[in-house]
Order: C-alpha cells, then sequence, then structure tokens
C-alpha cells in the first residue's frame, strides 16, 4: 500500500514537472496607452515590443495596448503612467517639454542627431541611463522604441505655396510640435501652432493651417499629406530624427521578477532595432508616391541652413541656462558629437550622419555654465 501510495506521489510530481512551472506562474496583464492613433503608425515599435513580451513569456506576460483617444488623450498619457493608471505609456519625448526643456532634446533636435546618433548615445554614451534618470524624476523609467530618419519636413498647400527659402516662411501657420523648432520659426516670421498629430488632416483641409510636418515620408503618406498638400520643402532640418519609445511606471516595473524585467528591457531593445529599419525602408520607397500624386519637392539654399542651424545652437544655449537636466542631457551629446567628429569626417560617405556646426560653441557656453 505505501509503495502504490508513493507511486501516485511520484506519478503527480511528473505530471506536475512535465506541465512546466509556467502553469503555476502568476499571469501579469498591462494597460500600455500612446500618443499615437491608429492612423499614425509610430506605433511600430510599440507592438512590436508587446508581441516580443508575449512570445518570450509564452502568453504569461501579456500587455493590452490602446491608441490614442481610447483611454484618455494623447497628451493624458504621461501623467496617467506616472501616476500609475497604466503600467505604460508610448511616446514621443519632446512632447512633455514643459515638464523640463530636457525632454524636447531627448525627442528631436533642429541640425541634431540621426536615428542612428541615437542608438550610439543611448547604447555606447550613457544616454539611456540620463533618460531614465529624468523620467525617474516623475516615477517611471524608459526605453527607446526606435528612432525615425529624418522627417519630411513641412508641407504647404497650393493656395499657400511653396518653402523654397526663409523668407517663405514669414508669415505661414505651420505645425510643429518641438519647442526649438517653435522658437526657430518665430525668429524667421513664421506663425508656429503646436497640435496633436491626428488633427493635422483636417487642420490643413479646412485652412486652419497653411502647412505643417510630422514625420518621416511613410508615416505623412499614410496619414493622408499627399491629398492636402502640394509642395514639399527639403531637408528636414528641424528633425534629423525623431526618437520614440516608452514610459514605464516604477512601481510596476519593481514589482516584475528580474527575468521579466530582462525580457521587457531586451524586448524594447530588438523592437527598436526593427522598427528604425522599418521607418527607413518606408521613408523609401514613399517618395514615388508623392511624386506620382503631384508632390513637388523643393530644397532650402545652403546658406539658408546655414542661418538656420546658427539659430538652433543658440537656441540650445539659452534653454541650458534654464535647465539643469537639459545642460546635462545636452553636454553629454554635445561630447558624443566632438568625439565621433574624427571618425564621422574619415567615414565621409561611408558613414552616416553629420556634424552640427553648433557643437564647439555649446561646448565652450556650457563649460562657462559649469558643465
Amino acid at each position: 500500500m505505501k509503495k502504490f501510495k508513493l507511486l501516485v506521489v511520484l506519478g503527480i510530481l511528473t505530471m506536475v514537472l512535465s506541465i512546466g512551472s509556467n502553469a503555476f506562474a502568476k499571469k501579469i496583464r498591462w494597460k500600455m496607452v500612446t500618443t499615437w492613433p491608429e492612423s499614425i503608425n509610430m506605433w511600430y515599435g510599440e507592438k512590436q515590443m508587446i508581441k516580443y513580451v508575449k512570445e518570450m513569456t509564452d502568453g504569461q506576460f501579456v500587455i493590452k495596448w490602446f491608441p490614442a483617444g481610447a483611454l484618455m488623450k494623447a497628451f493624458e498619457v504621461f501623467d496617467a503612467c506616472s501616476k500609475g493608471a497604466v503600467e505604460m505609456a508610448g511616446d514621443w519625448p519632446s512632447y512633455w517639454a514643459s515638464k523640463d526643456p530636457a525632454f524636447d532634446f531627448i525627442g528631436s533636435f533642429p541640425f541634431g542627431f540621426t536615428n542612428l546618433d541615437y542608438i550610439t548615445w543611448m547604447y555606447q554614451f550613457g544616454g539611456l541611463e540620463l533618460m531614465q534618470k529624468l523620467w525617474g524624476k516623475y516615477g517611471m523609467t524608459y526605453f527607446t522604441l526606435g528612432a525615425t530618419p529624418m522627417e519630411s519636413g513641412f508641407r504647404t498647400t497650393e493656395k499657400t505655396g511653396p518653402i523654397k527659402s526663409i523668407a517663405d516662411y514669414k508669415g505661414l501657420k505651420l505645425r510643429t510640435p518641438s519647442r526649438a523648432t517653435i522658437a526657430i520659426l518665430k525668429q524667421i516670421g513664421a506663425s508656429p501652432i503646436k497640435m496633436p498629430g491626428g488633427e493635422i488632416y483636417l487642420a490643413v483641409q479646412t485652412g486652419k493651417l497653411d502647412g505643417a510636418e510630422f514625420s518621416s515620408p511613410g508615416i505623412d503618406w499614410n496619414m493622408g499629406f499627399a491629398e492636402i498638400t502640394k509642395y514639399w520643402s527639403v531637408p528636414c532640418w528641424f528633425q534629423p530624427s525623431s526618437q520614440a519609445g516608452t514610459m514605464v511606471n516604477l512601481k510596476a516595473w519593481n514589482a516584475l521578477s528580474k527575468q521579466n524585467q530582462a525580457i521587457l528591457k531586451y524586448a524594447c531593445q530588438a523592437a527598436s532595432i526593427k522598427a528604425t529599419a522599418f521607418y527607413e525602408k518606408d521613408s523609401a520607397i514613399s517618395i514615388k508616391k508623392f511624386r506620382d500624386a503631384g508632390t513637388e519637392i523643393h530644397t532650402l539654399p545652403e546658406a539658408d541652413l546655414k542661418k538656420l542651424e546658427k539659430l538652433a545652437g543658440e537656441y540650445c544655449i539659452t534653454k541650458a541656462k534654464e535647465s539643469k537636466d537639459y545642460a546635462i542631457v545636452l553636454k553629454s551629446q554635445m561630447d558624443y558629437l566632438k568625439q565621433y567628429k574624427e571618425w564621422r569626417d574619415m567615414s565621409g560617405e561611408f558613414g552616416f550622419g553629420r556634424n552640427p556646426a553648433y557643437v564647439d560653441d555649446v561646448l565652450a557656453a556650457l563649460k562657462k555654465l559649469g558643465y
């Protein structure tokens, strides 16, 4: 009898082991909101990350995604994640510049980082740690989910006419969200307006805006901009790249096991690579679509670009005096650009990106400020 009972117990243990520990693990169900509506595929990295997390945990860790407007408005996601109303929130950091100017520099900056600059700085020059420290002040940590290539630049209507020079910006009502770009546009006589991406189409269509910018060519195409604009001004001097990512509530993050933290962290890294590659391809194949739809492309003169670049350098020095966090992030990025310059020059056409003309001036100003 005892032998029979022992066999039963051993049989049960064998069944348990064959089922696996996952069957008894606590299932994790998170909510993720985002600043992006369904119509704007800047969510590409977010959905890839969610897919990877589910696959790597065999369905034990599931993140439910909600587009902008489903649970809350786009610009409400920061506070919602900070307070723990949701565990995650996808974003573009520059949206939060009203909380600290440092966020604006992390998302994008005129004549600044390309997408590969962002990746190199974040993963090899301490950028991601600085970002996580900044979000930590608001009860969150942060992970990147990809960076776009150069964005399209401003698109204007047939009635407005093309932007061929700095002078053509004067008096135009143009949508752009970056504080740095807004400040520069005001200096050259434009009237910048900040609004969510989902509102751009109607605003241009009804004449509330003379033109607008949003993102890289593929994203702009999917938003229907070829239907409401005629002219396209390049290059996009004010957004050589846009870094997107996800905020994670710190309490929710700390409640995860070390294994699940690692899974989420590396899922974000994998999604970042996939999204960056996706945006590059999407941009390349979308130019022809705009041309075929009748869009005319105009390039700004080199002399005008140099004037705009000078204004960008002056702007970031001004902001460094207002925010310690901004100055710290700025110093880190300028140090990276300075250190990388010789290799970039040597790489030439076989490398990537450019060396902004304002780096030395900004570093000299930061040194005077004690950074």
